[in-house]
C-alpha cells in the first residue's frame, strides 16, 4: 500500500450527487461537447476542405509525433470539440495570438512545394469579432 492511501485511509470523504430527477434524465440527455484532446490529421482537415470551422485559439502545445520528434500544435476548441494541430502554416498563422483569440479556419488544400519535395497545408486563418 502506498503511503498516500495510508494516510488517507480512514478519512471520512464527503461529496454531492445530484438530486434522484436528474439522474434519471440521465438517460435521455445526448452529447454535446466531446472533451477528449484529438490531434486533427491531414485527412480530418480534407473531409472538411473549403468548409469554415470556428474556433477558440487556446495556445500551443509540444506534441511528441510517432518517431519521438516533439511538434509544436495549435490547441483550438470550438462548439463541438477540443482538437491540436501541428499543421506548420496554421501554427505559424496563430502562434503570435493572445489565449481565446476567437478564430476562423478554413482548410483550403495542398500545394506543392517549390524547393523540397512533398507538399504544404494551406489555410485560411481570420480573427473573428
Amino acid at each position: 500500500m502506498s503511503n498516500e492511501l495510508e494516510k488517507a485511509a480512514g478519512t471520512e470523504v464527503t461529496f454531492y450527487i445530484p438530486d434522484t430527477e436528474s439522474l434519471g434524465s440521465l438517460k435521455d440527455m445526448e452529447p454535446k461537447f466531446n472533451l477528449n484532446l484529438k490531434y486533427k490529421t491531414a485527412d480530418d482537415w480534407a473531409a472538411v476542405k473549403g468548409k469554415p470551422l470556428r474556433v477558440f485559439y487556446m495556445g500551443l502545445k509540444d506534441i511528441p509525433n510517432e518517431t519521438g520528434e516533439i511538434v509544436k500544435c495549435g490547441c483550438f476548441v470550438s462548439e463541438k470539440e477540443c482538437f491540436i494541430s501541428g499543421q506548420m502554416t496554421l501554427v505559424e498563422a496563430v502562434k503570435n495570438l493572445p489565449l481565446k483569440t476567437p478564430l476562423q479556419l478554413t482548410y483550403q488544400g495542398k500545394k506543392a512545394n517549390k524547393s523540397s519535395d512533398g507538399s504544404t497545408m494551406i489555410f485560411d486563418v481570420e480573427k473573428l469579432g
